[in-house]
């Protein structure tokens, strides 16, 4: 088995379809999702890896279409490409830090709390599962929301945020936060008659992509930074160097992106991280991919006895969740329907068992922790770990 890290750089504006039906017929719209799910460039890896020599042409094998399964791909995550090809990480916004306005309104600055597991009060009642907490700020805030929030954040800012969750006490540049990411990109196509050689009256439509740069300040000071998709991708020892670096197309439209290998690898677990949760034996995990549970925003598998250590859920805070289904290419009909837990979602959970707590954390740690093990193979339910003492806090 052998680990690399793998970068995508898309060339031409992304399109990763959300599902809606298109073609060139008029007024039709190709509308892109903000960013990839784990099984469109999960995909991509595994059809590299099957590429074989068909009559002069590179064609997938279909006699591989089981073992290319066992490739273990994590991610994607998102980076900027930095001078010297370094890779400066960002992960999603995690839902457990609250953005809101300050006072007055700064675009550039928004105050940041913290959503924390809350004691239910006696006379209260909710619709959650008897044995989840309430989760929420602990003193009322008026303002709203801040719409300017980034949806990415900086990984060192983000560790900061895994280890020292507490609310700043001044109000956070956003510009240092993070960013949203790459930029969407509209274009608009004409049907050509190929007998006149001319355009097709009525015949526009429309695509919309992602263009993986990211444009920082205004007039002659801008900034443009590259982005690209970083993945961790494990391959069997019969595919070794079958995944090829090079040009390749990808998600629909059949956009242009380039693969090459990159020398730097994940972020580690923070030591002071890892000792506090071997210190309370609760933590937060936040994942950085979405996730699939057969219990919608619980998780099976990690509850599991996973090498003498129980992982129960006490509280949970979620965005909306995903729908995702897709195109069986091998048994040619639509894949299953299916809701994910979205990326950035944060589960409070306490660690029981007589096990290593260490070796667990370092099990867990940017694994993918899905209930399937296929879902965990093909990127779903990437997790990061963050600092809870296991308190609940009372409302005041």
């Amino acid at each position: 088995m052998k680990t690399e890290t793998w970068l995508i750089e898309a060339r031409d504006p992304l399109i990763v379809r959300d599902g809606r039906p298109f073609d060139n017929t008029p007024g039709s719209r190709a509308a892109s999702l903000a960013f990839p799910y784990p099984a469109t460039t999960t995909g991509g890896v595994r059809t590299r890896a099957g590429l074989g020599l068909r009559g002069g042409w590179r064609d997938f094998d279909r006699a591989l279409s089981q073992s290319v399964r066992q490739i273990a791909v994590r991610g994607p995550l998102l980076a900027e490409l930095q001078v010297g090809e370094a890779l400066r990480f960002l992960v999603p916004a995690p839902v457990d830090a609250l953005m809101l306005n300050t006072e007055p309104v700064n675009t550039k600055s928004a105050d940041r709390l913290q959503l924390i597991p809350l004691t239910i009060p006696r006379d209260a009642a909710t619709n959650l599962p008897y044995h989840l907490s309430l989760v929420g700020t602990t003193a009322h805030n008026p303002n709203k929301a801040h719409n300017k929030a980034p949806r990415f954040w900086y990984w060192e800012e983000f560790e900061k945020w895994l280890v020292n969750p507490s609310n700043g006490d001044e109000p956070t540049n956003l510009t240092r936060l993070g960013h949203n990411g790459p930029t969407g990109e509209q274009r608009t196509h004409v049907r050509i008659d190929y007998e006149s050689k001319s355009n097709d009256d009525g015949g526009l439509f429309q695509t919309r992509g992602l263009e993986f740069v990211q444009v920082e300040g205004d007039g002659r000071s801008q900034i443009r930074h590259r982005l690209a998709l970083v993945l961790s991708v494990t391959t069997p020892d019969e595919f070794d160097d079958k995944v090829a670096a090079g040009l390749a197309h990808l998600g629909g439209e059949r956009r242009v992106v380039g693969w090459r290998r990159s020398a730097d690898e994940l972020p580690e677990c923070p030591l002071a991280l890892r000792d506090a949760i071997k210190k309370h034996k609760y933590c937060r995990l936040v994942l950085l991919t979405p996730a699939y549970f057969e219990g919608g925003f619980e998780p099976t598998w990690l509850s599991q006895d996973n090498g003498g250590i129980n992982a129960e859920l006490k509280a949970v805070a979620v965005s909306r969740a995903h729908v995702i289904s897709g195109w069986d290419f091998e048994l040619k009909r639509p894949k299953v329907t299916r809701r994910l837990t979205a990326a950035g979602s944060v589960l409070f959970l306490k660690l029981e068992g007589e096990g290593d707590v260490d070796e667990w954390v370092t099990k867990t740690w940017m694994q993918c922790i899905s209930d399937h093990p296929q879902d965990r193979l093909d990127g779903f339910g990437l997790a990061a770990l963050g600092v809870w003492d296991g308190t609940y806090h009372e409302v005041s």
